[in-house]
């Protein structure tokens, strides 16, 4: 019996480039895979909210698997949306990328946030 192990490649991006696409008005999705609380609580101006354990049931629901993409988590040590792209390359998206700086490194660059508060 052989196994296969698929491994997706995670493609980054870095916080200027998406600064870029959003000035840009370029077309992408952008993902907040933390729990709803912390979404609710503070996210990057724009983001939907599709936490890591909803994302393999809700994707499909939210996206067409050619939009581009782009999810984020806490920060560089946030692991959450490096496994969401990974998911969402296994799901057939190809357009994902990885913002691995997340809300943190967002915010202390000064950049807009908003809040369900």
């Amino acid at each position: 019996m052989v196994i296969s192990l698929y491994t997706a490649h995670v493609r980054s991006i870095s916080m200027d480039h998406l600064k870029r696409m959003m000035d840009n008005n370029e077309p992408f999705v952008l993902v907040d895979v933390r729990t709803r609380n912390d979404f609710d609580r503070e996210h990057i101006k724009g983001a939907k909210s599709l936490p890591l354990d909803e994302i393999e049931e809700s994707a499909q629901k939210t996206m067409r698997q050619d939009d581009v993409v782009i999810v984020y988590c806490d920060s560089f040590v946030c692991s959450a949306s490096t496994s969401a792209s990974k998911i969402l390359t296994r799901l057939g998206y190809t357009n994902v990328r990885d913002y691995k700086g997340g809300l943190r490194e967002w915010k202390q660059s000064g950049l807009p946030t908003e809040s369900r508060y």
